[in-house]
């Protein structure tokens, strides 16, 4: 047996059990969960802009932009402006859908193409917006993939002060 003292054994346990946490913790994700899962959770939510992506303009239906002006945002035409611009701008830095399979019954003439130029892109983002009676459906032109998201953000990305009166 090694001879230590008192204060060299509490190490060697010390050393121990954290040698032991760190074997639990490096081997959780492997015993409770499959590489199939890992997969699935991250193809469940995606950034519809990118993660961190800065909007720099967003155009919808080539009729109304809206650009950034240092940290403040203007409309044109100025329909919406102050805090509910804000507001929209943000939801559409931040949100998020679940990519779905291309939809069969899909009309191209009723939706909203919005074009939105990202900070560090050299090409514009071209996204289809299509509102259907129970969820939101993009189609981001680039990666050809759908997302939906609930109906509910539908206004919040682009609420009715937009289109003006």
């Amino acid at each position: 047996m090694i001879k230590l003292s008192r204060a060299g054994w509490n190490n060697v346990i010390i050393f121990a059990v954290l040698g032991f946490i760190l074997l639990i913790n490096a081997t959780h994700d492997n015993v409770f969960s499959s590489p199939e899962d890992a997969e699935q959770q991250t193809l469940q939510e995606t950034p519809i802009l990118g993660s961190g992506a800065v909007v720099l303009t967003l155009t919808i239906n080539q009729q109304i932009k809206i650009e950034r002006i240092g940290k403040t945002w203007r409309a044109i035409p100025a329909n919406i402006s102050g805090q509910a611009l804000e507001q929209m701008m943000m939801t559409w830095q931040q949100v998020i859908g679940s990519p779905i399979d291309a939809p069969i019954d899909i009309d191209e003439q009723l939706a909203l193409i919005v074009r939105v130029e990202l900070a560090g892109k050299a090409q514009a983002l071209l996204l289809s917006l299509h509102a259907t009676a129970n969820e939101l459906l993009i189609f981001n032109h680039q990666t050809k993939q759908w997302s939906a998201l609930p109906l509910q953000i539908y206004s919040q990305l682009l609420p009715m002060q937009v289109f003006g009166d």
